[in-house]
């Protein structure tokens, strides 16, 4: 009660019903906040308070129930966190209409105000940039030591305006602060304000001076800004809110136009408008079209018209892949935020730049902004649906191409009903309200009725847009159907060339002949009225369909029980006789014009052997497609090994012997390319010169398939001996067991020496090299060297693998000496002497790739030495191979490494029994030895193996407490018998509570920095 009566700033912690009522009561009296019983109607303006909040600032989470609680609408939550930096104090004075409550305590003292009013302007800093700690001791020029003084005198308010997390400074709420100091801002200070906008805004991003491949690893090269990321977001939301507030609190005092100042600012850091300016603000056009939405809007419209455009230049895939950076996504954030109320403008510079496709399989595109926009059923604009169906008229006269996917995009039925939000103002309240909730079931029917009318009355179809229309039909009135058939039928009569006819009549085909697109016409026919109108004239044209890609669905008309292979043999009669009109017709020119409507050459190969039947037009055919080149060639191939595929042995071998004697050297080559890959070819292939061998075993491109034993063994051996051990891999998978074992390690040997072909083509799967090596792995003639080979040879594949390295782990556990050796192949010594010569290599490249694969091998292990049959380690084993590994480490030059690379390969060793960790004979080691480096290299290892993490947002170090909990848990269980090694275990712990307060920090930081 006492804290009730009492003037405190923030609101109590209380328990007690009755202390709960005597609380509302007060604030009801004091402050004029109402509190409403449970499903009371909520007064205007009225607000719920309830004494359980937390005095200390809210996480976003608790913020958020908390106001729903209060009744407060969802669109203004994000709003009012941002203006009150979710605390209850601010929160209440930013919701009050008393100027005695929404003035804090501290703004009546004009020293504090002035000493407040650098760090309200830029709103966060970092303490450790000096360029930060520059800007914000520019006013008063007594320094940043000032600076921190003040904020050190301000934390002591119980209403503190400034927050201080770590090396992070700011104020508790940008909008709060700024109304409560702008009757002490004077003239001058807006001036300085302004001059540091455009000192710290208009420098380029130096990470622009790397190539576009290093963009993303910036940091590495040193070309970072000066200047904070939080510093720059500060002073553009700043910008924004005088933009916003700034004429109703200085333009009477103080005569100037503040709005005017920020548009001015903005045009001076866009202009002139280059690429380069773009991609260094990418990050800040969305505040700064916020902050001057006009002067935004006129900047790219006036590039937009100019003859090569700025912004046409960030339309290029992303950067570096899925995870890239995509160029324009601060532009459409920018462009998106201003939707809100500017729909009509921002819909024309957005379908402008939906012109240029960028082909990245991602969806952060113009097109996709634009269609959040406009979608019917949750727009992405405060406009209303008379505004939107203007402007979506607007968009489809001003540009045809986009508004007529636009408008499609709302009648489609079978696109996924889902939405997602797009950029909403910070500061403005353009988007209070809308934009979250789906509209009323009327307002959705007359919009989508809209964009009906529009696609009906296009002035001019064509086959793709009355396919469209065709696959929109079932969700239509009758009427409109009926609209779209007859303009089908006019459009069927007109002089279309017979590719658009059959273009649309295969869309019909696909839609209205399938039962998915007969649950949606209810039974009519005149889809079927249609597709006979629109059958083509020409031949190929009518016929090309069965030789498409994709396959064929089924239809309607296929009643009764098929199964695959039925159905299968039925669509190779439809194309035989299809292909059998073709040839008849026109021949090898109706054959070669098929293949220019792309598909699938093998499949009319095969349906070839049906239409072409006498011997001697066999050979005639075969003779011209030998003499195909050019883009046709590739086609021409694979219609030959269709048409070859489906022959029998005796008539292949038979037709290839005859066509052979007509043809040059690369046309046989070619042709017997095209015959099956087995034993029969090769036999064939016996026939033939010696240089048609050898070009056959170079070109031929292997089918993989169940070969047998002798297959296996000739196909591996033709293919190594042509230096093409890949392709005889790639031939080769799934067969390993049935490779005899020399064959195999050649093959494996073979594969992973040679460099010079076709990587592309014939890439080494890691899976299946892990499963040649389990494969070949404890077969009879096969070394424990060799396989280490093979893993060192493989190693970055097997990476991936289920196969480790398991082998050389055992070499290395057996032998200190290849362990020194391979830490000789990665790393120089460091002495003066010089290592024996059989260790020396002096080609360069030879050299780095050794190195890199002998740091591969080193950080690979996970077996520690000493490990018995029964998987437990002898300490005797253990510490005779450690003292005998570092003796050779001091005799060859390499001891301190050689202790780094020992304490990794301890940090992997298994816990005890009891589950305390590390076992005792890894304590035992590294007491007795107490190597620094060791000790280091263990510690070091422990807290890189636990990779990359994920959080969830707002989480903080919760994480990092669980380990810093359990690597001390264990400190205390060896820290009497092995204190070296309990003490490890206790700078882990501390490790870990020190990247717990980081990682509290951090959240604090982004929560901060995002409100």
């Amino acid at each position: 009660r006492k804290l009730a009566a009492s003037n405190a700033p923030f609101l109590p912690v209380v328990h007690t019903d009755e202390v709960e009522r005597e609380l509302a009561a007060v604030y009801r009296q004091r402050h004029c906040i109402a509190v409403r019983p449970r499903n009371a109607v909520r007064p205007r303006n009225a607000v719920d308070f309830k004494p359980d909040i937390a005095l200390e600032l809210l996480d976003h989470g608790a913020f958020r129930k908390a106001l729903v609680d209060m009744g407060i609408d969802e669109s203004d939550i994000d709003r009012l966190a941002r203006e009150s930096g979710r605390s209850p104090t601010i929160l209440r004075r930013r919701l009050s209409e008393i100027p005695a409550v929404r003035k804090p305590e501290w703004a009546a003292d004009d020293r504090i105000a002035r000493a407040l009013i650098p760090m309200a302007l830029v709103g966060a800093w970092r303490g450790d940039f000096d360029a930060d700690r520059e800007v914000v001791s520019f006013w008063g020029g007594e320094g940043y030591a000032r600076i921190e003084e003040n904020t050190a005198r301000f934390l002591q308010f119980d209403d503190c305006p400034i927050w201080s997390v770590g090396r992070y400074r700011g104020v508790a709420s940008k909008i709060d602060a700024l109304f409560a100091i702008a009757e002490y801002v004077t003239e001058q200070d807006l001036r300085n304000f302004f001059f540091l906008v455009e000192h710290v805004l208009s420098k380029n991003d130096p990470a622009l001076e790397l190539p576009e491949s290093r963009r993303r690893a910036a940091g590495l090269y040193e070309k970072v800004r000066d200047r904070s990321p939080a510093l720059r977001e500060g002073i553009c939301d700043t910008l924004v809110l005088l933009s916003v507030h700034g004429n109703d609190l200085f333009r009477h005092r103080l005569g100037i136009d503040v709005k005017a100042w920020v548009s001015q600012t903005i045009h001076n850091l866009l202009t002139p408008l280059t690429l380069e300016k773009l991609l260094s603000h990418n990050d800040d056009l969305p505040r700064y079209a916020e902050a001057a939405p006009e002067e935004f809007l006129k900047l790219i419209e006036a590039d937009l018209r100019q003859s090569d455009p700025a912004v046409l230049g960030l339309l290029k895939p992303a950067e570096g892949g899925v995870f890239g950076r995509y160029l324009i996504s601060g532009l459409l954030w920018a462009l998106e935020c201003l939707a809100w109320k500017h729909l009509g403008r921002v819909s024309s510079i957005l379908a402008r730049l939906s012109e240029t496709p960028i082909n990245d399989g991602l969806t952060n595109k113009p097109i996709t902004s634009l269609e959040e926009i406009y979608r019917s059923w949750l727009p992405q604009t405060a406009a209303s649906l008379e505004e939107r169906m203007q402007s979506l008229e607007s968009l489809v006269m001003r540009f045809p191409d986009i508004g007529w996917r636009i408008c499609v995009a709302q009648l489609d039925a079978r696109m996924p009903q889902m939405a997602h939000p797009t950029y909403r103002p910070r500061w403005r309240s353009d988007a209070s309200g809308v934009g979250r909730a789906p509209l009323p079931a009327m307002e959705i029917h007359q919009y989508m009725r809209k964009a009906l009318d529009l696609v009906l009355a296009w002035p001019k179809h064509d086959h793709n847009t009355l396919g469209d229309l065709v696959e929109l039909v079932g969700e239509m009135p009758d009427e409109d159907r009926c609209r779209v058939w007859d303009l089908i039928d006019r459009w069927a009569t007109s002089d279309a060339d017979d590719k658009a006819r059959a273009n649309l009549r295969d869309r019909i085909r696909r839609f209205a002949f399938v039962n998915s697109g007969q649950r949606f016409l209810n039974g009519e026919t005149r889809h079927r009225v249609a597709y006979a109108k629109l059958e083509p004239a020409d031949l190929v044209v009518r016929h090309a369909w069965l030789f498409a890609d994709g396959g064929i669905e089924f239809s309607v008309d296929e009643t009764g029980e098929f199964d695959m292979k039925t159905r299968e043999r039925e669509i190779r009669q439809l194309r035989d006789k299809a292909m059998t009109e073709i040839w008849e017709a026109r021949g090898f020119e109706g054959v070669a014009a098929l293949f220019a409507f792309g598909g699938l050459p093998d499949t009319a190969g095969v349906s070839l052997t049906s239409a072409i039947e006498n011997p001697a037009d066999r050979i005639d055919f075969l003779l011209k497609c030998l003499s195909i080149s050019g883009d046709l060639e590739k086609r021409m191939d694979s219609c030959l090994q269709g048409f070859m595929r489906s022959l029998g042995d005796d008539a292949r071998e038979a037709l290839i012997v005859s066509t052979a004697a007509q043809a040059n050297t690369d046309r046989i080559v070619r042709l017997v390319r095209s015959a099956p890959f087995r034993q029969g070819t090769w036999r064939l292939l016996d026939r033939f010169s010696a240089e048609i061998r050898d070009r056959y075993w170079r070109k031929i491109a292997p089918e993989w398939d169940l070969h047998g034993e002798a297959e296996l063994a000739e196909l591996i051996d033709r293919l190594v001996a042509a230096k093409r051990p890949r392709a005889a891999f790639g031939a080769a998978l799934w067969n390993w067991s049935r490779i005899e074992t020399s064959r195999l390690k050649r093959l494996l040997f073979e594969a992973g020496a040679v460099d010079a072909e076709q990587r592309e083509r014939y890439r080494l799967d890691p899976y299946r090299i892990s499963e040649a090596l389990d494969a070949l792995a404890g077969r009879t003639g096969v070394t424990l060297e060799e396989m280490v080979q093979l893993e060192i040879m493989y190693i970055d594949a097997l990476k991936f693998g289920k196969h480790d390295i398991r082998n050389t782990e055992r070499r290395i556990a057996e032998s200190p000496m290849f362990f020194v050796q391979m830490l000789a192949g990665g790393f120089e010594r460091n002495d003066s002497g010089e290592d024996p010569p059989e260790w020396r290599i002096e080609d360069p490249e030879r050299r780095r790739r050794i190195a890199l694969t002998a740091h591969s091998v080193l950080h690979r292990i996970r077996r520690v030495p000493g490990v018995g049959e029964d998987e437990k380690i002898d300490t005797g084993k253990l510490f005779a191979w450690v003292t005998e590994a570092r003796q050779l480490c001091a005799e060859y030059g390499r001891t301190r490494i050689g202790d780094r690379c020992i304490g990794e390969i301890l940090s992997k060793g298994p816990a005890d029994e009891d589950g305390y960790w590390p076992c005792l004979p890894v304590c035992e080691v590294m007491q007795t030895i107490a190597s620094p480096d060791i000790d280091q290299a263990f510690e070091l290892e422990v807290r890189n193996s636990r990779g990359a993490t994920m959080r969830a947002m707002g989480e903080g170090g919760a994480q990092e407490r669980t380990l810093a909990d359990k690597y001390r848990n264990w400190a205390r269980q060896r820290a009497f018998s092995y204190p070296r090694v309990g003490g490890i275990l206790e700078s882990i712990a501390e490790y870990y509570d020190r990247d717990a307060v980081r990682a509290d920090n951090n959240a604090e930081i982004r929560a901060r920095i995002e409100d």
